[in-house]
């Protein structure tokens, strides 16, 4: 009653000012006639008075006033003095249409939908199952949820229930059999719909997943179709879409006319929703940052700065790219309403409309807005989920580094002692040799998984200098021909050697990584397969080693993870020895070196890894 009365409030100040505002219109085009008014100021007036007159449902002032406008602003030669008469036969009418409404002022807001209270439980759940095997399991769940369940077997005891009680549910679960019941082949929930404002949501249940059956449901007034058997999260999870109390919404409503502000105002309040009004646009980043509203609703047309322009500029700012913002306008232009949803808005919001009609456009986009801000809360556990893991990861490998390198050292240090013992015949130096060769593999994977914890943890030191890779590559490339030739792989290096190439890195690091590169290309290639490596200046003042070979490749699928520590791929089940970590290491101080590192691979055809590094500052003057 005090929402109704608060409204009605703003109608009769509306009444009461129109003689003013019209007395304002009729002087303007006075003054144009007479050549003396300026045509951009009745044009506003014309305006204001056509969205504040949608506003209060008095619709012919507001065609009226529009129609006007837009001849003003197609009054252009050779057809001005035509557009003139056609002006001045609206203006008449304008003022017929004024008079009428001062006359009888009571806009015709009746509707034929009656309206039913809800129910004082507000978690009360109508759920309609012919089966009582199967409503008593859904409806346990939604007990257990906190959820009031009222049971109906057939579609003519809720029908008979609702005719004497007067009271609806919250929210109505039936079963996708009763779509078709009701009466002269309009099914009885579109009938009810039709009928009675604020139906609840309907959730249909079905057995069947076909999309004829889920049109047939959504047709029906259903708002949701869950397909049996239903999982438990499924089935609270859609429940609480709809019933899960929520913040109250705060919505900010930007209008350069506070009596029209204020009525949409009022609606958005009445419906148990937080508003502000703010008639000034230029004010409107100050208030976004005080008022934090979770929707936006701008007024197309505002002196000085449009909605659209508005709209623009705040999604410009990323911290605002998730809140809906709705265009209110008067008129239907298609082009301007096309520019406006392109321009960064997500509904439009004509002034004409009832306020029902706004409050359901309303309740959608903050149902998906709470929608996007559920996956997202979502998206940021799982993160911090991740991070928990990297952490215990971390702690882990720290922990087996330092409790396996101290007996290695042990074991590797008693037996090369053995090894000198020249008592020990053949098969014992055998065996000594074997337990040496284990040891310093297995001391080898500790020093790699040592070297990930030490990058991981932002402790590993480095050594920037400026120096030539040239002998750096040409030794690593000598050693890894060397492991080649007992592979059968033909290693070799398509570039001068004679030329100085001068980078800015760690030398040790870049040894490192080219030394794993290197070796993969000849762990993964095929029987008498090659490898070869050459450098390419690049634009970004980087120089690029490229490591190509001719292996079993990787998969497409795989591509993005070839930097991962512990990846393998296809190897996992095969002979080759390996963590899985050294392409991790590689990457990780390619990074800290400011560098780029990157793969292009076939499968069973090969692979080119490649790693930029800077050159150093004397390079980069070179043509």
């Amino acid at each position: 009653m005090q929402f109704d009365n608060q409204l009605e409030q703003l109608r009769e100040k509306f009444v009461a000012d129109l003689p003013e505002r019209f007395q304002e219109i009729q002087t303007l085009y006075r003054e144009q006639l007479d050549g003396k008014g300026q045509r951009e100021a009745l044009r506003e007036a014309l305006h204001r008075l056509a969205g504040l007159a949608g506003t209060f449902k008095a619709h012919r002032i507001s065609e009226l006033a529009r129609n006007i406008e837009i001849q003003y602003s197609r009054n252009q030669q050779p057809n001005r003095q035509e557009n003139q008469k056609i002006i001045a036969i609206l203006f008449h009418r304008l003022e017929e249409a004024v008079h009428e409404h001062l006359a009888y002022p009571s806009p015709d807001t009746a509707s034929d939908n009656k309206r039913l209270p809800p129910n004082t439980e507000a978690k009360t759940i109508c759920l309609i199952e012919p089966c009582a095997a199967t409503a008593n399991p859904i409806a346990t769940v939604l007990e257990e949820n906190g959820y009031r369940v009222d049971i109906r077997h057939s579609l003519a005891a809720y029908a008979d229930f609702l005719e004497k009680s007067q009271i609806l549910p919250a929210l109505i679960i039936v079963d996708s059999q009763f779509i078709e019941a009701g009466c002269n082949d309009e099914p009885l929930f579109s009938r009810l719909k039709q009928h009675i404002a604020d139906f609840p949501p309907i959730i249909f249940t079905s057995p069947a997943s076909d999309t004829l059956s889920r049109i047939a449901a959504l047709r029906a007034g259903g708002s949701e179709y869950l397909v049996k058997p239903i999982a438990n999260n499924e089935l609270v999870n859609a429940v609480e879409k709809y019933l899960k109390v929520a913040k109250s919404h705060k919505i900010m409503i930007v209008d350069d006319d506070s009596i029209s502000a204020d009525y949409i105002a009022q609606v958005i309040e009445g419906a148990g929703m937080q508003a502000r009004v703010l008639t000034d646009p230029l004010r409107v980043f100050e208030t976004l940052s005080s008022f934090k509203p979770d929707l936006l609703i701008l007024d197309i047309y505002m002196p000085g700065c449009n909605g659209i322009e508005l709209a623009q500029i705040i999604r410009q700012c990323c911290c605002y790219n998730l809140m809906p913002i709705m265009f209110l306008t008067t008129g239907a232009d298609n082009d301007q309403e096309l520019f406006a949803l392109s321009s960064g808005g997500d509904e439009l919001i004509r002034k004409t409309e009832s306020h029902e009609h706004l409050l359901k456009k309303i309740a959608s986009r903050l149902r998906r807005l709470n929608q996007v801000r559920s996956l997202n809360e979502q998206l940021q556990r799982e993160k911090q989920r991740s991070d928990r893991l990297r952490q215990s990861q971390t702690d882990f490998l720290t922990y087996v580094v330092h409790e396996l390198k101290s007996p290695l050292h042990v074991i590797l240090g008693f037996s090369e002692l053995m090894k000198m013992d020249e008592r020990l015949n053949a098969e014992q130096m055998d065996l000594v040799n074997e337990i040496i060769r284990g040891g310093q593999t297995l001391l080898n994977t500790v020093e790699d998984l040592s070297e990930q914890v030490k990058i991981a943890s932002g402790k590993l030191p480095l050594n920037i200098e400026t120096f030539d890779i040239i002998p750096l590559l040409t030794q690593a490339l000598s050693d890894a021909a060397i492991i080649g030739q007992q592979a059968g792989i033909r290693v070799q290096g398509d570039f001068a050697t004679d030329e100085a190439r001068m980078i800015k890195a760690d030398r040790r690091r870049v040894g490192q990584i080219l030394n794993n590169l290197l070796s993969n290309a000849i762990k993964y290639n095929k029987p008498h397969g090659r490898v070869w490596v050459n450098l390419q200046y690049r634009c970004n003042d980087m120089l690029r080693i490229n490591v190509f070979d001719t292996g079993m490749g990787i998969a497409p699928e795989n591509l993005d993870y070839a930097f991962e520590a512990f990846q393998r791929f296809s190897v996992h089940n095969s002979t080759i020895e390996g963590t899985g970590v050294g392409l991790s290491i590689c990457s990780q101080l390619i990074g800290l070196m400011s560098g780029h590192i990157g793969v292009y691979s076939e499968l069973n055809v090969g692979s080119q890894f490649w790693i930029e590094l800077p050159i150093a500052a004397t390079e980069q003057t070179k043509p």
